[in-house]
C-alpha cells in the first residue's frame, strides 16, 4: 500500500483561467509523478516478515537463556571446587569438573553457539542487517589464557595454592558475561512485545507508508531513551533497545 500528497495548487487550475489543454498536460504530469512517488513510498512491512523477525528474536532469545543457564552451572561449579579446595577433596574437584563439562558437552551438540564464545545472528527488524550477539566461552581449558572466563584448569589439583585465586578470577568475569547476556535477552524481550504488537497491527492488511512512518518514530524515540545499551557489534543493534508494546 503507498501514499501520495496532491498538491493544493493542481485542484484550482481552472479556477483560475488557466488554459485546460494546459490544465490536461499538467494533469497527466502530475500522476505520473505521484505514481513515482507512490512507488518509492511503498513499504514491505507485512505480517509475514514481521512474524519472520519474531521468530528470529525468539530463537535468539532461546540461545541467550541457554548460555544463561549454563552461566549459573558454572558459577555452581566454582561454588563447590572452592569447597574442594578447602577441604582437600581431589575427588570432589574432579566430579565438579567433569559434571559441568559433560553439561556444555551436551549444549553445543544441541547447537548451543554462544557458551563456546561464538555469535548468534537475529533478524530483529524486517528488511534490516542481521543483529549479532556475542557469547562467551564458558569450556574448560588445560590451559586457560588470560582473555578465558574460566580461569580454572581442567586439570586443576585440589591442593594447588593459586586455585582459589583462579575460582575468584573466574566468578568476577563470568559475572561480566552473564550481565552482558542478561541486558541482550531482556532487550530481545522487549522487542519481541514491539514486534508482536507490529504484527496485531498488520493483521488487516499490509501496513501503509503513514503507519510505517508512525512506528519508524517510536522506534527512534525508544532509541533515543535506551542510553545506547550494548547488545551486538553491528549498526542494528539499536533496534533492540527496550520498546515497550
Amino acid at each position: 500500500m503507498v501514499s501520495s500528497i496532491t498538491p493544493n495548487g493542481a485542484a484550482g487550475a481552472s479556477a483560475l483561467g488557466a488554459d485546460q489543454r494546459l490544465a490536461r498536460s499538467n494533469a497527466g504530469v502530475q500522476q505520473r509523478r505521484e505514481a513515482q512517488a507512490g512507488a518509492g513510498d511503498s513499504v514491505e512491512l507485512s505480517r509475514s516478515s514481521i512474524s519472520t523477525s519474531r521468530e528470529s528474536v525468539r530463537n535468539g532469545i532461546a540461545q541467550v537463556q541457554e548460555a544463561l543457564a549454563l552461566g549459573h552451572d558454572a558459577q555452581a561449579m566454582l561454588v563447590q571446587i572452592n569447597a574442594a579446595t578447602k577441604s582437600g577433596s581431589q575427588a570432589d574437584l574432579q566430579s565438579a569438573l567433569s559434571t559441568f563439562a559433560q553439561r556444555l558437552e551436551a549444549a553445543i551438540a544441541r547447537g548451543a553457539a554462544l557458551v563456546t564464545g561464538g555469535q548468534v545472528s537475529v533478524q530483529a527488524e524486517p528488511g534490516a542487517a542481521p543483529v549479532s550477539i556475542d557469547g562467551a566461552d564458558l569450556r574448560l581449558k588445560a590451559e586457560p589464557a588470560e582473555e578465558d572466563v574460566l580461569a580454572v584448569s581442567s586439570q586443576a589439583e585440589a591442593s594447588d595454592p593459586g586455585l582459589p585465586q583462579a575460582v575468584q578470577k573466574s566468578l568476577e568475569k563470568l559475572q561480566e558475561a552473564m550481565t552482558r547476556l542478561l541486558d541482550s535477552v531482556r532487550a530481545l524481550e522487549a522487542h519481541q512485545g514491539f514486534l508482536g504488537a507490529a504484527e496485531a497491527a498488520s493483521v488487516r492488511s499490509d501496513l501503509d507508508a503513514d503507519t510505517a512512518r508512525l512506528m519508524a518514530l517510536q522506534v527512534r524515540q525508544g532509541l533515543e531513551q535506551s542510553g545506547g545499551v550494548a547488545i551486538a557489534n553491528a549498526e542494528p543493534q539499536a533496534v533492540l533497545s527496550l520498546f515497550k508494546a
